[in-house]
């Protein structure tokens, strides 16, 4: 699962790299787990760079504690479904989103299928 930075004092959480808070401004962001998301919005790039298949399916995702992302969307999910941030190993590819799994017994996701 992918990690986020978490301020220490008003818990806000970012996936980018930050040396302060850019809510409260405290330093010493600590390193959580994401979780699962929420996708909020799809959208298709049909023309792109060399390198990257058309059409580019992104989403925007937003996670507990005001962190959101757009990256690339397994096919399938749409706007509503709980996805968790996948972060390939390999230098160049890019973080992905893709379904998280259901907990069928207590109906909560977990981390891979839609809710």
């Amino acid at each position: 699962m992918t990690r986020v930075l978490e301020c220490p004092d008003c818990g806000r959480r970012t996936f980018y790299e930050k040396r302060r808070c850019l809510d409260c401004g405290a330093d010493g962001l600590r390193p959580r787990d994401s979780g699962v998301g929420i996708v909020q919005a799809v959208t298709a790039v049909h023309v792109t760079p060399d390198g990257v298949s058309a059409p580019n399916r992104l989403g925007l995702a937003s996670f507990d504690g005001d962190a959101s992302i757009i990256a690339r969307l397994e096919d399938g999910l749409e706007a509503g479904d709980s996805v968790v941030l996948e972060t390939p190993d390999g230098a160049g590819s890019p973080p992905r989103l893709v379904p998280a799994e259901t907990d069928r017994d207590r109906e909560t996701p977990t981390s891979s299928g839609k809710q």
